[in-house]
Parts: structure tokens; sequence; C-alpha cells
């Protein structure tokens, strides 16, 4: 079976009986043996038995449990390929889906080392077997995959891991009822936090623990237990402060972070050049989590409000402002979908508007509602192709046209894509 792409998904596509074949861990332009495990409508799923004419960007990979592991999909090709399947994937979804005639595309922003990258890690973990493992999930599966170490994850996070291995290693510092171990770093600052969730395991028995785990990694100032009744015992703080272009934002345990550090800092960039502030505008910030964006922005804009559902990010990126001496940004704790009804009912306009939806994208009605409050540039951040170009379609069909485009690769060794769309009043 010849293998035509890399599709959505990090799926090879082939085809076999007139069948599209979705085929995880082929590369394009490979021939390969398959065997059919799936057959849905209009496709089929296969599991990827032989390499029979390799490609020549196949390469091996560093991780021992890849093809196991559901973390990664593309470690067996060369980074270089990566970013051009990338790029095509979200090319076939603007025209194919957002109907946008051959757009202007340029190369993804790549990163500067394809491995150990990540700043978040979210382990599952099994304390209960004899030898306790912690780990990932298998593909499609809740099935807990054990690793060592993980090659994406950035070196001081692995080393964590590697204390907190050996501690659970020990039955006297064990959480039986342990299923899930959130580790983030500051990589601006080194600042370490560790978030356990499990039932209420004795007081005495998790304090021991934060003992142990913060005289082994001295740079954990903050540890968090979660417990199913909605406890929460807390070590040292309950955030962390990072650097984003040496200014200092705090980053509260139930706030949202990128995953990728020194990306983060192309992404501000783009947001910020696609933005054309002059220092005369007013600016709307939708999904403004900590203020990652809007206070960068602020700097440059006459005044800017930001929404976000999530109180507790919005809390920080309050605070955040305080601490950087910015009085023209304000945030608010409200559905993006509310405040923007609530904005369009007061007939309030803005000069632009930044939004940094999750992965389902932009609610229809909302869409349609932003554009009545009539700003002249919309800057659109998107981790995920489809409703990306599902969103344009709307606006472009709405008063707006589709300017620049920039994708920013975020998450190396994965069909995971950011991009930054820019849209123009006509």
């Amino acid at each position: 079976m010849p293998i035509e792409k890399l599709v959505d998904g990090g799926f090879g596509l082939g085809r076999w009986e007139g069948r599209i074949v979705f085929v995880p861990g082929a590369c394009p332009g490979e021939d390969v043996q398959a065997r059919v495990t799936s057959v849905k409508k209009g496709y089929a799923e296969a599991e990827l038995q032989t390499i029979l004419k390799p490609s020549p960007d196949r390469v091996a990979p560093h991780c021992p449990v890849f093809g196991t592991c559901g973390g990664c999909q593309w470690q067996q090709l060369a980074y270089p390929a990566q970013r051009e399947a990338k790029v095509e994937i979200l090319r076939e979804n603007l025209g194919r889906i957002g109907k946008q005639a051959d757009p202007d595309i340029p190369p993804s922003r790549s990163a500067a080392d394809p491995f150990g990258y990540r700043t978040r890690i979210q382990l599952k973990t099994d304390l209960t077997r004899d030898k306790p493992a912690v780990g990932y999930y298998a593909v499609k599966s809740h099935r807990l995959v054990p690793i060592e170490t993980c090659p994406i994850a950035s070196p001081p996070l692995n080393q964590a891991l590697v204390v907190l291995r050996a501690l659970f290693d020990d039955p006297a510092h064990r959480l039986p009822s342990l299923t899930d171990l959130h580790l983030h770093l500051a990589q601006g600052t080194g600042e370490l936090q560790i978030r356990y969730f499990a039932e209420d395991e004795p007081q005495d028995r998790v304090e021991k623990i934060f003992t142990r785990l913060e005289e082994s990694v001295p740079n954990a100032v903050s540890q968090v237990y979660y417990s199913r009744t909605g406890r929460r015992r807390i070590r040292g703080r309950d955030y962390l402060i990072d650097r984003y272009k040496d200014i200092p934002f705090r980053i509260s345990d139930r706030s949202f972070a990128q995953v990728n550090w020194e990306q983060s800092a192309a992404l501000i960039d783009t947001v910020r050049t696609f933005a054309r502030l002059t220092g005369r505008e007013s600016v709307l910030e939708l999904y403004c989590g900590i203020g990652t964006f809007g206070l960068f922005l602020a700097r440059e804009a006459t005044r800017l409000i930001g929404f976000d559902e999530n109180g507790i990010a919005v809390e920080d990126a309050n605070y955040n402002a305080r601490q950087q001496g910015l009085a023209n940004g304000l945030f608010t704790a409200k559905p993006v979908e509310q405040a923007v009804a609530g904005l369009v009912a007061e007939k309030r306009t803005f000069d632009c508007v930044v939004m940094d939806p999750p992965r389902k994208g932009m609610d229809r009605k909302t869409l349609r509602s932003l554009t009545e409050l009539a700003p002249s540039r919309i800057v659109y951040v998107s981790c995920n192709p489809a409703t990306l170009a599902r969103d344009l379609k709307i606006l472009t069909g709405s008063g707006y046209r589709l300017g620049r485009l920039q994708p920013i690769d975020l998450f190396p060794q994965t069909y995971h894509l950011e991009t930054v769309a820019e849209l123009i009043r006509v």
C-alpha cells in the first residue's frame, strides 16, 4: 500500500479497495504492508506491519516506547519533514474546509530543539503494582505505558521524574490511590511545580512525600495535592513565577500555560506583529488566560480588556498587570460567549480583537456577534487547523479578508500545530 501523505491525527493515508486507510507510524512516499483493524463508513484503520520501501525521511525514534505510548506520533519522521507535513495539513484544511483558495503560508517557525522542549507533562500512575508504574496511556486506551524518562520533556522535568519514581519504589512513600502526576517547569526562572491527584490519603503520608521531594528537588517551590473530595493541600506556593521575554508572570496551579517556553516567545512576537498597534487602539482579548498576549499588547494600546471563564487565570492576569505597572489592562472572569454578547448589547467597538480559543474553536454565534463589534483587525491564534479553517470561512464571509498566516511549531514529534491568522475588515 503506497502512503500518499500525512493527515490530521498524525496518520499516514493510503488506499485499499477504493477506501481511504489511516496507518499510524507510516511516512509519506513509503510502500507498506498493513493489517486492517477497523472498517468505518468511508474509511478504514490499519496497523503498520512491514515497510517495503522506506521514506528517505524515516529516522530511528528517540523513545523506546514510541508507537505504544500515545504522546508522540512522528518520532519516526525527520524534523524538517514533520514541519512540511504540518503546513500541508494546514493548507489542505484551509482549502477543503475554509474555502481559502491557495493561501499564502510561509514555513513554520521551527523549534530550536525538537526534543526536550516540553515544560509541562501530565503523567499517569499505578502505585498498586509490586513495581510502581509512572508513564502515559497507550494509544487509544487507558492502558498505562511505564516510562523511565520522556525525550520531549525538559531535562529538569525528567530529573524530577527520576526522583519521584525512586520515591514511589519505597512502600513507605507510596500513595496507593494516586492516578495523575503533573509536572510544570517555569523555564524562565527554573521553578518547578508538582501536582498530585488522588483520594484523601493520610495527611502524614502526604506531608512525608512533600518533605522528601522538597529535599531531593530544591527548585520544587510548589507542591499541590488534590483529593477527589475537592480538598487541596499545598506545600510552598500554589503558583510559579515564569518570565516571558524577561517580564515576570504568575501562573497559578489551576491556570493554563503553553508547554513550549521558547516557542511561546515566537507566538507572542507574531501576535504583536499581526495586531499592528500604534498606541491609539482599543483591544479586546478573548480567552485571555494569565494575560500572556494581552499584557504585551496593552503596552502598545490605549486600553485592553480581556475575558476568560477561568477565574483563577483572570486573577493571575490582573495580578500580572499590577506587578508590571499596567493600568490600561483589565481582565474579567466570564465565559467568552456571554462577554461578546454583552459587548454587542452595549454597542461597544474595538480596533483589534485577539483570540486564542481551545481546540474546538469559536462558537458560531459568538463569531457572528464578534463581527458586530466591528474591529478593523482580528488576530486568531489556533491550535487546530480544522476548526481554524471552519471559523475563517465564517469570518471571511462576514466582512473580513484573510491577511497573513504564520504557523509556529510548538509541538515537535506530534501532528499538533499552532497557527496565527490575521483578518482585516473590508
